[in-house]
């Protein structure tokens, strides 16, 4: 399978990703800030911050004596965060255009967050253990993953509708689904982070069934990851959306069961 760039996908589809924050990504982002415990004054590294779905609370929850450090690869999506953080008159926020496995801020920070995004890491192991190498001592790591299960049924759908398109995706499990798939249940999320060197890890699952119709699951098609299964040619991307779409039918329930995991650096 030929490599697509996440970042520019997520670019190109920035609006149709955010289509899809009053349903999911606000409430998901606003659970992983839940999660966190985050306290007035502390400081905050949002890794793949997307949006803003988990800055904002963020920025909220620790007050004008606080930081929030949001960093993503995606231009287009960081302009709609800009834009949200303008209308809230967040003025402890700074937001960041870089890999984030590669960057490091000028301080250490309280608490990092990683709302679904760490299985995108070319290296999910060594990308995660940079982030909490910026953690202070006793700071705490806090993601967001797919419990097993979840975004069915348009996951297989999607893929194979794309595979009449691009043939050489038969077969081939794509990054980040194996990286998914190491972390998809409680217990492995909880041993794979202790597995990254993170002390008195809990993990908690959020059931969450949403009811799509096809335009609505199309518009997460074009917002996400699966946008890179997609065709280069408009023609061919058309055929695509109108197999998925056949596929989906008018309405159907997508499960988007999550697991949300918290860790400490020793």
């Amino acid at each position: 399978m030929s490599a697509r760039d996440p970042g520019l996908a997520f670019t190109d589809g920035a609006l149709q990703f955010e289509t899809w924050s009053d349903r999911l990504w606000d409430p998901m982002g606003l659970a992983l800030v839940d999660a966190a415990a985050l306290q007035s004054g502390e400081r905050v590294l949002d890794a793949c911050c997307g949006t803003g779905a988990a800055t904002l609370p963020a920025a909220a929850a620790v007050g004008p004596d606080g930081s929030v450090d949001a960093v993503d690869l995606s231009t287009g999506l960081l302009r709609l965060a800009a834009a949200r953080v303008g209308a809230a008159k967040l003025l402890n926020t700074t937001l960041t255009e870089a890999d984030v496995t590669q960057w490091r801020g000028h301080r250490t920070f309280d608490a990092v967050l990683c709302s679904y995004s760490m299985f995108f890491f070319s290296d999910m192991e060594d990308g995660v253990e940079h982030l909490a190498s910026m953690l202070r001592p006793g700071g705490r790591f806090v993601t967001s993953t797919w419990l097993a299960g979840a975004l069915e049924p348009f996951a297989g759908r999607i893929l194979d509708a794309a595979v009449t398109e691009r043939p050489r995706l038969a077969g081939v499990l794509p990054r980040p689904n194996r990286n998914m798939n190491k972390v998809s249940s409680a217990a492995a999320l909880r041993a794979w982070l202790q597995d990254r060197g993170l002390m008195n890890v809990t993990v908690a699952e959020r059931e969450l069934s949403l009811t799509v119709d096809d335009e609505m699951a199309w518009t997460l098609v074009m917002g996400s990851g699966w946008r890179t299964y997609l065709p280069r040619d408009p023609e061919a991307i058309e055929r695509v959306r109108k197999l998925f779409v056949r596929s989906v039918g008018p309405q159907v329930e997508m499960n988007s069961d999550s697991l949300v995991g918290v860790g400490y650096r020793a």
